[in-house]
């Protein structure tokens, strides 16, 4: 049976899942989800009713196990959004991808650079409209590092739904695998991909 593992998401990041995996599952199929966030069950349980899915709910150690059925081929609702608090911020996403290529930001002094580049990520929660996708290659990608001074923050734009793309090739280059703390390492026709798609790029 399908899992669908959002542990340590806000919303709308259960919802959009949820409604995915609603869409992909056959009628009369089930699949399970999980979530450790009493406002997220809530939101699950009313977006999962509305479209008449059928479920069941347990819960252990603070997390919310909802086995649900598919009932109708239809999804009524389209919008995973709308079953969010107002109080919630941030889950609006602008046409636009940030590119980061290294763990400095400008020219000059390197410790300066590294202060900036820091605050520059800090401040992108605080945003109106979120950034689809974060993209880092070359340098850039140190800063997605378990050791990282903001991986914390990149990891609470992920639990946001902001994507992070992480460049293979530079993950290998500077012997990094292990270290990765968020994110999805891609290639590079993947970034690509993703920057000729976007309306609008944003390269500290």
């Amino acid at each position: 049976m399908r899992i669908v593992d959002t542990k340590g998401q806000l919303c709308p990041a259960p919802l959009i899942a949820a409604k995915k995996a609603l869409k992909e599952t056959p009628s009369g199929e089930s699949f399970i989800v999980l979530t450790d966030n009493q406002t997220s069950f809530d939101n699950l349980s009313r977006f999962l009713k509305d479209n008449k899915a059928d479920f069941q709910v347990s819960e252990s150690g603070g997390v919310w196990t909802l086995t649900t059925t598919k009932t109708t081929s239809d999804v009524v609702q389209t919008k995973a959004e709308e079953y969010c608090p107002s109080s919630i911020s941030h889950f609006e996403k602008g046409n636009f991808v940030v590119v980061i290529s290294s763990d400095k930001m400008g020219e000059g002094d390197d410790k300066l650079g590294h202060l900036l580049m820091t605050n520059f990520i800090k401040a992108i929660k605080d945003l109106d409209e979120l950034p689809k996708k974060i993209v880092f290659y070359n340098n850039g990608v140190k800063m997605v590092t378990n050791s990282s001074p903001v991986i914390e923050h990149l990891r609470d734009l992920e639990k946001m739904g902001v994507e992070l793309i992480l460049c293979a090739t530079c993950v290998s280059h500077y012997s990094l695998e292990s270290v990765v703390g968020a994110g999805t390492v891609s290639n590079m026709y993947t970034i690509a991909e993703v920057m000729a798609s976007s309306g609008n790029i944003v390269k500290p």
